[in-house]
């Protein structure tokens, strides 16, 4: 059974551990290490992030084999099979451009749109987040669940082709909506929540994504917005 919780996220029931517990023993030690690359390659960050340390902000996302995954792999097999033509259209939508919803709500306030903030700030941002996928090297779920025999239709694009924790479309909007709420106060919370949701919810209907991907990412830009604010306001 999936369920919204009070911040409209996707909550899965019970589900069985047999057809888990035979895969697991079949394909253990293959799974175990299962990533998405098998090199790791470190980009160079900008001089006012070198003090940063980006390896501790997040824990470990959950192991390959572990019920947690399972689970959600269940979940998103669940989501990408019963997709309407609005959930569609809601992938390709976010896939592609993350700012016209906050653009928008900026409109409906009388506000400008911080475009230029915003990209020199995630330029700060996107080495460390392409650090951090890499150094946890999570497999995608469509790697990880064939092996499960987990059917996960996936909507392929171009913006899928690296690790999977966190999610670098979430990470996006998260840090949009800190920016946003700093600099203008008057705009609601909750409507800045919900387009974060909406970026989320795209994310696992495209099959591209578990949820504790999206999870970590709201920690990821929160620390580093909140570490790296004060170099814009000097």
């Amino acid at each position: 059974m999936i369920t919204p919780d009070q911040n409209g996220r996707l909550v899965i029931g019970h589900v069985g551990h047999g057809k888990m517990n035979l895969l697991y023993h079949l394909h253990k030690d293959q799974l175990e290490s299962l990533g998405y690359d098998s090199v790791y390659l470190e980009t160079p960050v900008a001089d006012v992030c070198k003090n940063i340390d980006w390896k501790n902000i997040l824990q470990q996302p959950p192991s390959n084999l572990s019920r947690i995954t399972f689970q959600e792999l269940e979940l998103l097999s669940r989501l990408t099979k019963n997709r309407t033509n609005e959930e569609i259209k809601l992938v390709y939508s976010i896939d592609k451009d993350m700012d016209t919803p906050y653009e928008l709500l900026c409109q409906s306030y009388s506000v400008e749109y911080p475009k230029t903030h915003i990209e020199e700030f995630y330029h700060l941002i996107r080495p460390i987040l392409k650090n951090t996928k890499a150094y946890y090297n999570r497999p995608r779920p469509n790697q990880l669940a064939k092996y499960l025999d987990i059917d996960i239709q996936i909507i392929l694009t171009d913006t899928h082709n690296s690790a999977s924790y966190p999610s670098g479309h979430t990470v996006y909007s998260k840090l949009v909506s800190l920016i946003l709420k700093d600099k203008y106060n008057q705009i609601d919370q909750s409507k800045l929540d919900n387009i974060v949701n909406q970026t989320t919810k795209a994310r696992m209907l495209q099959g591209v994504h578990y949820q504790s991907d999206c999870d970590a990412s709201l920690i990821f830009s929160t620390s580093l917005f909140n570490q790296l604010k004060g170099i814009f306001n000097e």
